[in-house]
This record gives structure tokens, C-alpha cells and sequence, in this order.
């Protein structure tokens, strides 16, 4: 009940009402345009999806709000698998082959966070180097070449399994990250400061707040998700490719901003950021039940991405 009551006090954003709206009108749209849509098996098909980019997402959110931007999760993405499935294949256990998976996604995530903190630097241009570094270095190491992995049945269960109870294992994951995610962000004084940085970070300064370790550490955190969902990814497929992940920074990016999180900083809500990526998968599910072309499809995807960022712009302008 009070879970219920904080879920409807989140939704008096106009913003987030507006997006809940569009979402249910865009469903709607979609069930009388395709006979396949509302059935159970492409709803939990929909969650399946969106669970590895929505696992990036909630953190994502956590690094826009801070007027940050991670721009190397999709090569971030693929060099952890790499990893994973290469110390995999050479003998060692799967399970400290994924938890050096996480320290690698934190380490790499920690070195955006430091070069763009304490060096000064814009994240759009620091991200995107080390976009090319990360993807790099996941061509590297794997020689081009994808890797297949055959992982124990204790692993494969709780992290690539299709179904747990009828449900896709990867969407209880996002579902799970989502939760934690909105603890950090909306209960704790970490996610006050994250608030208080995005909103004015002299100010937070001023105040007290270490305002570099708070967004090297929202660059630690997205790197912990992108080798979550990179292992999950891995564990679903039963391999990875040095490939993956391109383009996974765009969606990440357009989920989030158009869950009502401001490209300006110090606004933005997880819940915003969840219907974001359903959002996001309903769109993309939608065109191809009704036979769209690839290349339209991603033509309406930048079109939505850009429409979210001016709606963006224009609210910010409203406040000031």
C-alpha cells in the first residue's frame, strides 16, 4: 500500500504523467494496428528486450541527473563480455570470472569518471575517446572473433535462463535493478547529493558535498550495470561478440530522456526512467509486428530521441 501511494505521488510530475500517457496511447495504438501485440507471449517478449539496455538505464539516469553522460556503455558493454568469456574458455570458474567481470566494468567506469572529474573535462568528449578505447580493446583481446561459451546450469539459471515461473530471467533482473536503483536515487543521501550536484554543484559544494567523488561515482556504478547486463546478455546467448552493444548508448540515453530526466541535470526519476525503456521497447516492438523497415525504424527511434531532448530543453527554459 504505501508502495502504491509513493507510485502515484511519483506520477504528479507532469512530465512523467505525460509520458505514462503517450505510453498507454502508444499501446493502444499498436493492439488495434497488429493482431499479435497484447498477446502474453510478446508482452513478456517486450520485457526480454528492453531488460539489458533497462539495466543501464536506471544508472544512466543517476549520470544525467548529475549533468554527466556515458557515452562508452555499448563498448563497455562488449569488452566485459569478452572478458568474462575468455577467462571462461582458458579454465577459470564462471562465477570469479563474472565478479572480475563487475571490477572490470568498474575500473573502466572509473576511469571516465576520473579523466572527466579531476582532469576537467567534458563527458561527451571523454566518453566518446574511450567509446573507441573500450571497443578496442574488446577487438583485441578476442582477436575479432566472437566466443561461445557453455556455462554450468547453477549459473545459466540465475542469470541467462528464458524463464523463471513463465517470467524471462533478464527481466527480473531489470525489474530487481530498478528497485535498488530507485532506493539509492530517492531514499538515500547518496541520491540527495546526486540531486544537489546536478541542481547546482557550486552550491552542493558550498554545502558540504564532495561533488567529484559523487559523479566518479555514478561512473563507478554505470559501469558495475553495463557488466551486469553484459553477463546476462552473455549467459542468455551463450556467447558474445566483440561487436556487441553498438548503439546501446543512444537507446540508454533516449529511454532516460524521455522518462522526463533533464539533459541539463538536477531532474529525472527512476520510475520516469522505467516507462522510458518500456517506452523504448514498445516503439521498436510495435514497428517490426507491423512490418517496418529496419532503417525506419531507427529513423523514428532519432526522431523520438530528438523530440525528448527539445521537450527537455523547453522545460528547463520554463523553470528558469
Amino acid at each position: 500500500m504505501i508502495a502504491m501511494k509513493e507510485f502515484l505521488s511519483r506520477l504528479r510530475s507532469r512530465r512523467e504523467i505525460g509520458v505514462l500517457g503517450a505510453f498507454i496511447a502508444l499501446c493502444l495504438f499498436f493492439s488495434i494496428a497488429t493482431n499479435t501485440f497484447l498477446t502474453v507471449p510478446n508482452m513478456l517478449n517486450i520485457l526480454r528486450q528492453v531488460s539489458i539496455t533497462g539495466l543501464i538505464v536506471m544508472f544512466m539516469t543517476m549520470i544525467i541527473i548529475s549533468t554527466d553522460i556515458d557515452l562508452s556503455v555499448g563498448s563497455t558493454f562488449a569488452a566485459v563480455g569478452m572478458i568474462v568469456a575468455i577467462l571462461f574458455q582458458n579454465g577459470m570458474n564462471i562465477w570469479p570470472a563474472s565478479l572480475l567481470g563487475l571490477f572490470a566494468g568498474a575500473f573502466l567506469g572509473l576511469i571516465n569518471g576520473v579523466i572527466t572529474v579531476k582532469g576537467m573535462l567534458p563527458p561527451f568528449i571523454v566518453t566518446l575517446g574511450t567509446q573507441m578505447v573500450y571497443r578496442s580493446l574488446a577487438l583485441v583481446i578476442s582477436g575479432g572473433s566472437p566466443a561461445s561459451v557453455r556455462l554450468p546450469n547453477s549459473f545459466y539459471n540465475v542469470t541467462g535462463a528464458r524463464t523463471f515461473f513463465n517470467l524471462p530471467v533478464p527481466a527480473l533482473w531489470f525489474v530487481a535493478i530498478t528497485i535498488v536503483a530507485g532506493f539509492i536515487l530517492h531514499k538515500t543521501s547518496y541520491g540527495f547529493k546526486v540531486y544537489a550536484t546536478g541542481g547546482n554543484e557550486e552550491a552542493a559544494r558550498l554545502c558540504g558535498i564532495n561533488t567529484d567523488r559523487i559523479r566518479i561515482t555514478n561512473f563507478v556504478l554505470i559501469g558495475v550495470s553495463v557488466a551486469l547486463a553484459s553477463i546476462i546478455q552473455m549467459a542468455y546467448l551463450r556467447g558474445v561478440t566483440p561487436t556487441a552493444g553498438q548503439g546501446m548508448e543512444l537507446t540508454a540515453i533516449a529511454s532516460t530522456v524521455i522518462g522526463g530526466t533533464s539533459m541539463f541535470g538536477g531532474v529525472g526519476t527512476i520510475i520516469g526512467a522505467f516507462i522510458g525503456t518500456l517506452f523504448m521497447g514498445v516503439v521498436r516492438n510495435g514497428l517490426v509486428l507491423m512490418g517496418t523497415s529496419a532503417y525506419l525504424i531507427e529513423l523514428v527511434i532519432g526522431i523520438v530521441l530528438i523530440s525528448a531532448v527539445w521537450f527537455s530543453t523547453l522545460s528547463s527554459r520554463e523553470r528558469r
